[in-house]
């Protein structure tokens, strides 16, 4: 038999077994849960989130409606139309935005005046705007047209 001939019927159980060792480590990572998926620095959040005691400064501008009920392009979109039109009709409110269990809350800073009140049941997506480093948006269904 030639040297060559011999390798080549090697091989197939050689590529077996890197088949499989592929494959076993594949299943091996589903077990274990990367310490990146739940940075420490979020625990904090989270303990003030279940107690309701988890607040931001904001700028509220506004709300439009979408069609999507998901996406961050979708969202990215709705700050600009938000951005642009707040320049020309009505300057953004200070405001503080509470997160909890049961939803979100944005009060006015000054007046201490409910704006949005939103269970956490009707909000579909949030997201950070890629474009401003401050930017957020959530989508929700509006509680009297249900849509």
């Amino acid at each position: 038999m030639f040297p060559s001939l011999r390798r080549s019927l090697r091989s197939p159980r050689k590529m077996d077994r890197l088949r499989r060792s592929f494959r076993d480590s594949f299943r091996r990572r589903k077990d274990r849960v990367p310490e990146s998926s739940k940075p420490h620095q979020w625990s904090a959040d989270e303990t003030a989130v279940r107690s309701a005691t988890c607040t931001f400064a904001v700028k509220y501008l506004g709300c439009v409606e979408v069609f999507d009920s998901r996406g961050m392009q979708v969202c990215e979109e709705a700050l600009k139309v938000l951005r642009v039109g707040s320049g020309s009709r009505r300057r953004p409110i200070r405001a503080v935005l509470h997160v909890s269990g049961d939803g979100l809350r944005v009060v006015e800073e000054e007046t201490k005046g409910l704006i949005v009140d939103q269970t956490i049941e009707k909000v579909s997506f949030c997201a950070p705007d890629r474009n401003h480093e401050r930017g957020f948006s959530y989508i929700c269904r509006d509680g009297t047209t249900r849509r």
